[in-house]
């Protein structure tokens, strides 16, 4: 990484954001940071529209937001002094962030998950849910609890479609640099579909833990076989039966890794990088830091 855009999202909450920025950049070498907040408000009695059409009182509210984003970024600056920071003026906070990321050529963003409370703390906000359907650089979104002295990576595969195999190499670059980052082990992660309803019902029951060995056999020498392209050590593979987005979440639960590595990619007849179904339904599931990953424009 050469370039990370921070997102301040919340200027009441910004301690747990800035400890993991600080522990990305202290371990990364010659990382610029850039620090971004994306506003459109209203002041006092005056609605969003007449300050839009005011190009005065537009300037006053970025001013003042500013001087707020300055004062934030004050005990940033003790470490990382050519500290970049701006405020932008976008009604779409996802849309700001995207063309921040456009400016300063990030290669990964990290902001706050947003959260819907009546719901779950692992539940995005619609911002959240555009910025990683949209994003062509990776999206870190962390939550507020801190990363251990020696935070294990978990990066999930896919290695049964070779048509992911661009994406699974980019997964495996990207979740190896940041658990240097972190000094943690790098893990890797496979769902495989769940067959024992249905084995029973064929009659073939008995053939039930010979199929799983069999599919798992198969894994292995996949996944072995991405790593040696991609030259990448990693600790454990972990499998599990089922659906993707359960199957992973009980491995994110039994590992307990201090982020999880997933990809994103193009759905057929939609323009863009856009999030998969799978990816959409990891992310309301698991309650670690999630990293997602676009796959690779061809």
């Amino acid at each position: 990484m050469r370039n990370l855009l921070v997102v301040v999202s919340d200027p009441d909450n910004t301690d747990y954001l800035f400890e993991k920025v600080e522990r990305l950049a202290g371990a990364a070498s010659d990382l610029k940071v850039h620090v971004v907040q994306v506003i459109h408000e209203g002041v006092a009695d005056l609605s969003i529209k007449a300050i839009d059409g005011s190009s005065s009182l537009k300037s006053f509210i970025l001013s003042a937001a500013e001087s707020r984003l300055e004062d934030l970024v004050e005990p940033l600056r003790v470490k990382f002094p050519d500290l970049e920071t701006a405020t932008l003026w976008n009604a779409r906070t996802w849309e700001g962030i995207l063309h921040a990321a456009e400016r300063t050529e990030a290669d990964l963003i990290i902001k706050n998950a947003g959260s819907h409370h009546r719901l779950g703390d692992v539940v995005r906000t619609p911002d959240d849910w555009n910025l990683l359907r949209h994003s062509e650089v990776a999206v870190m979104l962390v939550k507020e609890d801190a990363w251990s002295a020696q935070s294990r990576v978990l990066c999930a595969l896919d290695p049964f479609d070779d048509e992911h195999r661009d994406l699974n190499m980019a997964l495996l670059k990207r979740a190896e640099e940041l658990a240097g980052y972190l000094g943690g082990d790098l893990d890797l992660a496979c769902a495989y579909p769940l067959f024992e309803p249905w084995v029973g019902e064929l009659g073939a029951a008995a053939n039930y833990v010979e199929i799983k060995n069999s599919i798992e056999g198969e894994i292995n020498e996949r996944v072995a076989e991405l790593t040696k392209a991609a030259d990448i050590d990693y600790h454990l593979l972990l499998l599990e039966e089922g659906h993707p987005a359960q199957a992973l979440a009980l491995l994110v639960e039994s590992a307990q890794p201090g982020l999880l590595v997933i990809g994103t990619h193009a759905r057929d007849g939609v323009r863009g990088v856009v999030l998969g179904n799978t990816s959409e339904r990891i992310l309301h599931h698991v309650p670690s830091d999630v990293v997602t990953v676009p796959a690779p424009k061809s």
